[in-house]
């Protein structure tokens, strides 16, 4: 049986790292059922047979992998009905994208979000957390959490995908594929943990109300943390 260790708040049964979302919705392209191993921020030991400290791991008979466009990669090479990359050419195309949403996308979701994972994590991972990224960010959470700031730069980053979006139901095609995985990992991402900061209304809404559609269809309904 699969095994995909994911990130976790304080109910176990709510994931919500961009990156493991992005494996949940390839297994579910593939139709692999898995088995979810949730771990928080500071269980490292139970990450070590990975020979890292980083999730998705996705641990498959034998084989132990991680990094997401790894995982992709090994998926269409193990299972390849339903391909994800379509090749070496559609690899290269996600790594661009994946460079892309470094760029633009991920901080300003982090932005919106950073305040809601401090609250929705383990207590016993709190200080960690804040004390790793303040030391990244070069300022408080509180600081960095300016919401305003947050919605202004993540309109910016959803131009190109609500121009593509507006003529297209998905981003790889007439189907959900690599590409929708890859971006769609990091709209979980905000919708697990409780919010939606993109309009509802917008074709990046439609796109997204489509692939929750997909996913609860074959992974059954996303758990999202409580309101606080």
């Amino acid at each position: 049986m699969r095994e995909l260790y994911e990130l976790c708040g304080t109910a176990p049964e709510v994931v919500f790292s961009p990156y493991c979302w992005r494996v949940r919705l390839a297994l579910a392209h593939k139709g692999l059922d898995f088995v979810s191993r949730p771990v928080r921020f500071t269980d490292k030991e139970a990450l070590a047979f990975s020979g890292q400290k980083l999730v998705p791991v996705l641990r498959d008979g034998e084989t132990t992998l991680h990094d997401s466009l790894a995982i992709f990669r090994y998926l269409d090479e193990r299972y390849p009905g339903h391909s994800l990359l379509g090749g070496a050419s559609g690899e290269s195309r996600l790594r661009l994208i994946d460079q892309l949403i470094a760029q633009d996308l991920r901080p300003a979701l982090f932005r919106l979000l950073v305040l809601r994972i401090q609250a929705c994590i383990d207590p016993a991972d709190r200080d960690y957390f804040r004390q790793s990224r303040e030391k990244s960010l070069g300022m408080s959470l509180e600081a960095f959490a300016d919401r305003e700031a947050g919605q202004a730069q993540l309109a910016r980053a959803l131009q190109p995908l609500n121009a593509q979006l507006a003529g297209h139901r998905w981003l790889d095609g007439a189907a959900p594929g690599g590409a929708d995985y890859l971006i769609g990992g990091f709209f979980f991402w905000a919708w697990s943990l409780g919010e939606q900061p993109w309009p509802e209304d917008s074709p990046v809404g439609a796109w997204f109300r489509r692939l929750l559609a997909f996913c609860e269809e074959r992974l059954g309904p996303v758990q999202r943390a409580a309101a606080i």
